[in-house]
């Protein structure tokens, strides 16, 4: 599961070269006003009772597997995701590492009252942040620079980190923080709040995440501190995933292919690249294969007893096999995704409280993403191809339903039927035409606040309370935005390849045009070099200096992140001899400005 923030490494990028180089921001969107008034459609707090009840499998404990040298604190701090210790002759083996260091310290301090042994080794069993952001916690970036810790991930995890957790993490950061409730008033709206996958808080203001130094290939048996371990890639919940089998235990480290007490995410609502079901589903039928005696997911309590466990596990993957399974016949009948979220429901046969609860995935949005995935985006009919621009095709729907008081008095009469959903719909028209319209916004709050209370399913009422106090302006998402790249980019977590890369997605192609400039860095410290060449409002980068560059420039790494994220700029730095410029300033400052500062408004729901 990928957290977005769930940061750290995957915050969100403030571009290089632009602190000095580029001029006023463009304004590529409006903000609409914010309100200071009070939404006058007063809807009373609920939560549905299995809401509550499901609370219970995320309470912060530690556990002991079995009789085993492995100990598993579920929550620490009441944060996002677990922390696994296990204890070896003359070392520790940690094994994912939470979101964030305030959480991993304290699984870290509770572990030290069991063992003061070195940490010998750190295994991230995936990319996403709620696994390798409390790193810094156990180890230092020196103990892994080195190689004293082994820090070990997949052969693929690198490239993953970066697709998914880096290129989109300005609105995917967003978008996380509405799913999870992060931005909810816990005496308000966040009462009877926690994600039912993982816990509660992805919460810090530092993340430390460590790179591997050590991939494992497909498969790998290591011997750390005494412990023997089979490790072995997945590849179902993400592309980079392992799994950790240790035999003389008979445990099984699941990482999130299984993923916490309730249904999978075959599909994230706040953004992911496409799941492979079938990967998922053969990851599964692998570790069932061993027949533990012990299961340890790396959110959500662990589970003991072999039946137990083949029971579990069947069961899982047999539901997330008849939801791919499903959509793929009637897709074949020429369903659209629509029709197919209408269609399809697990069978109350398969119903296993709580593995097969739609707590966090839905089949609704899993079986959506199947025919993306496999079809197309579109659903086959022509008339869809080149649609009307959404704000055009409001403003005809609005004046062919009579105008907007006539469909705003519609909106009115649904929510006061408690037709909640037509009501959200209708206003959404309105909204979408105007962004002053505090009517329609407060209307459309209270339409989907009550939905929200009425929703068990945390994703979905993250996001209908989080987007009820956008509409009504206490959450503002271009904010937010803003203010994670002040709190949560840190340059130093990635190497130097991986951030001239995030330069990729911000070339803005009207102020680039047609330019050609190229650029070559020389880091003096650590001996790297590269070319960055701008050419067809795209970037080309290229691990050499070229002799040819039209500028070069020499600096330590340090400067470069520094530059990054705005604690010094291009002119400070040449004037006190941190950077040593070669060829054209007038190039370089003309290559600053063809990238895009403005962070935009990315409303949710406000649009």
């Amino acid at each position: 599961m990928n957290l977005q923030p769930h940061t750290g490494v995957g915050a969100l990028v403030v571009t290089a070269l632009l602190t000095a180089c580029a001029g006023d921001d463009p304004t590529v969107d409006q903000a609409a006003s914010v309100s200071t008034g009070e939404n006058p459609y007063k809807v009373p707090f609920s939560s549905p009772d299995y809401l509550k009840e499901h609370a219970r499998y995320l309470e912060e404990e530690l556990f002991q597997i079995g009789d085993s040298p492995v100990w598993d604190y579920n929550t620490p701090n009441r944060g996002f995701g677990n922390v696994i210790m296990i204890e070896g002759d003359d070392g520790l083996i940690i094994v994912d590492t939470t979101t964030a260091n305030e959480h991993a310290a304290v699984a870290e301090s509770a572990f030290r009252e069991i063992s003061d042994k070195p940490v010998k080794a750190v295994i991230y069993t995936h990319h996403h942040a709620d696994h390798i952001n409390g790193a810094g916690a156990f180890i230092g970036r020196a103990d892994a620079e080195s190689g004293r810790v082994k820090v070990i991930a997949a052969q693929n995890f690198l490239r993953e980190l970066e697709d998914e957790n880096q290129v989109t993490a300005p609105i995917m950061g967003v978008r996380a923080l509405y799913m999870y409730g992060q931005l909810l008033d816990p005496v308000t709206d966040g009462r009877d709040y926690h994600v039912s996958c993982c816990g509660y808080t992805l919460g810090g203001e530092l993340g430390t995440y460590i790179p591997p130094n050590h991939f494992v290939d497909q498969r790998e048996e290591l011997t750390i501190a005494g412990i023997r371990m089979e490790l072995f890639q997945t590849g179902g919940e993400s592309a980079s995933h392992l799994a950790i089998w240790l035999p003389d235990y008979q445990v099984m480290l699941t990482g999130d292919e299984v993923q916490g007490p309730n249904y999978p995410n075959l599909h994230s609502l706040r953004g992911t690249k496409p799941r492979d079901a079938i990967a998922w589903v053969t990851a599964i039928d692998r570790m069932r294969a061993y027949d533990a005696e012990h299961l340890v997911p790396s959110h959500g309590q662990p589970l003991s007893g072999r039946e137990d466990i083949q029971d579990m596990l069947t069961v899982y993957r047999d539901a997330i096999q008849y939801t791919h399974d499903q959509s793929l016949r009637l897709i074949n009948k020429g369903y659209t995704p629509d029709d197919l979220a209408n269609a399809i429901s697990l069978p109350d046969f398969m119903d296993r409280d709580p593995w097969t609860r739609e707590m966090y995935g839905t089949v609704k949005h899993n079986v959506r993403e199947f025919y993306v995935a496999y079809i197309s985006w579109w659903n086959g009919d022509p008339a869809e191809l080149d649609p009307l621009p959404r704000l055009e095709k409001a403003r005809r729907l609005v004046q062919l339903m009579g105008g907007r008081d006539r469909v705003f008095a519609e909106a009115e009469k649904a929510f006061a039927a408690k037709d909640d959903q037509w009501a959200a719909e209708l206003t959404a028209y309105l909204v979408r035409m105007d962004r002053e319209d505090m009517p329609a916004r407060y209307l459309k709050a209270a339409a989907l606040r009550r939905i929200g209370y009425a929703t068990a399913n945390t994703n979905w009422r993250g996001f209908y309370l989080t987007a009820a106090r956008e509409l009504e302006g206490s959450v503002v998402p271009r904010d937010i935005l803003i203010a994670l790249q002040k709190r949560r980019f840190d340059p130093s977590q990635l190497a130097t390849s991986q951030l001239l890369s995030l330069l990729r997605v911000r070339v803005d192609p009207d102020a680039a045009g047609d330019k050609a400039i190229s650029v070559a860095y020389e880091l003096t410290d650590t001996g790297e070099a590269y070319t960055v060449e701008l050419r067809n409002s795209i970037l080309d980068i290229r691990p050499t200096t070229e002799s040819d560059a039209d500028v070069t420039l020499k600096l330590e790494r340090n400067l470069l992140n520094q530059l990054f994220i705005g604690d010094t700029s291009y002119a400070d730095a040449i004037d006190q001899e941190l950077l040593e410029v070669e060829g054209s300033k007038l190039k370089l400052r003309s290559f600053g400005q063809a990238f895009d500062r403005d962070p935009g408004h990315p409303y949710l729901s406000l649009r």
